[in-house]
């Protein structure tokens, strides 16, 4: 009984101490819970749709991260995951995408998360799954503007995050030092806090 008081403290100081936090907050004011699913679209909403898949170049299946063309497609479900022991997702915090299982093609492996890979012109894009030129680091979340945010990626051999934005020739995800891309996340379904990721936070 003493340990489960003490568990429950545990919680409800780290839900107290972290409402001083800046949490990333979906289009209805919630926080963004961590292994959450979400739909990723554009702030204004005449720039496109959300975000999804896309086959590129050489590509059998579709592994290049991009923007819908349409407005009213909401692109695919993204599960955004951190592997810090919290509940909600603040900005700045580390970060992965990661496809969600019977939302993508049979050919992407699952579960695929997001990576950069530098192609032979030099561009940068965003894909998942295991790919050669893959450039190590992590993504994080980022306040754009009073009502959008913007995704960076942090390379671990650099000293700056750089901005996700749109190639100039389309609507591929892409590292650019242009126009990020601005963002508003939405719940895909209901996203409930996980028993795992309860029970870490309980223990850390």
């Amino acid at each position: 009984m003493k340990s489960s008081l003490i568990a429950l403290f545990t919680l409800f100081a780290f839900i107290a101490s972290s409402a001083k936090a800046e949490f990333v907050v979906d289009v209805n004011g919630d926080p963004v819970i961590n292994g959450g699913t979400y739909y990723i679209l554009p702030y204004i909403w005449a720039l496109g749709g959300g975000v999804g898949l896309a086959k590129t170049g050489n590509e059998t299946c579709p592994l290049t991260v991009v923007q819908s063309r349409a407005e009213v497609d909401n692109g695919l479900p993204w599960r955004i995951s951190s592997p810090l022991r919290i509940l909600y997702l603040p900005t700045n915090a580390r970060l992965d995408f990661f496809s969600v299982q019977g939302k993508v093609p049979n050919c992407v492996p699952s579960p695929s998360s997001w990576t950069i890979v530098e192609k032979e012109d030099g561009v940068k894009s965003v894909k998942i799954s295991e790919y050669k030129n893959t450039i190590k680091g992590v993504f994080m979340i980022q306040k754009y503007t009073q009502i959008a945010y913007k995704i960076v990626f942090c390379p671990t051999d650099g000293n700056s995050c750089v901005d996700i934005g749109r190639s100039s020739r389309g609507l591929c995800l892409v590292i650019t030092n242009d126009i990020p891309l601005g963002v508003v996340f939405v719940k895909a379904e209901s996203s409930e806090v996980s028993k795992q990721v309860i029970n870490n936070v309980l223990e850390a």
